[in-house]
């Protein structure tokens, strides 16, 4: 004889869609991370301070990050707030070096992690957007 299913105490599994999202926003979330704390350190450094342009997006990046509640992306407006995070330090990145490959510059390999973290945000938002007005 086989057990009796009854209403069971396990919760229901997230949806697909759930987990896709909570990947979603904990991506977004570390490139938030990344992006600030590369920006921060950048502050002393003479390639960022000649480049006005890369330092005005980086602060544009500074102010997106305060409409993130408490600095975690746990929903969909907090997501759309480090969409604009992410658009700002890919602008800054690029006054930096236009093809972002940041070459001769001593701290490269975190630029261009912040540059790709930013991008699959951005990469990520475009795949939700897509065919919606």
């Amino acid at each position: 004889m086989s057990k009796p299913r009854h209403g069971g105490s396990k919760p229901a599994p997230a949806s697909a869609e759930r987990q896709a999202a909570d990947k979603r926003h904990a991506r977004a979330e570390a490139a938030c991370h990344t992006v600030l704390q590369l920006f921060a350190s950048l502050e002393e450094d003479s390639a960022w301070q000649a480049c006005d342009m890369a330092m005005k997006y980086g602060q544009m990046a500074a102010v997106y990050a305060r409409k993130i509640r408490n600095g975690r992306v746990i929903s969909a407006p907090d997501f759309n707030a480090a969409v604009e995070v992410c658009t700002s330090a890919r602008r800054a990145l690029r006054s930096l070096d236009a093809e972002l490959v940041f070459a001769g510059h001593p701290r490269q390999a975190e630029l261009a992690e912040a540059a790709s973290a930013s991008y699959q945000v951005l990469l990520d938002h475009h795949q939700l957007t897509k065919g919606k007005a």
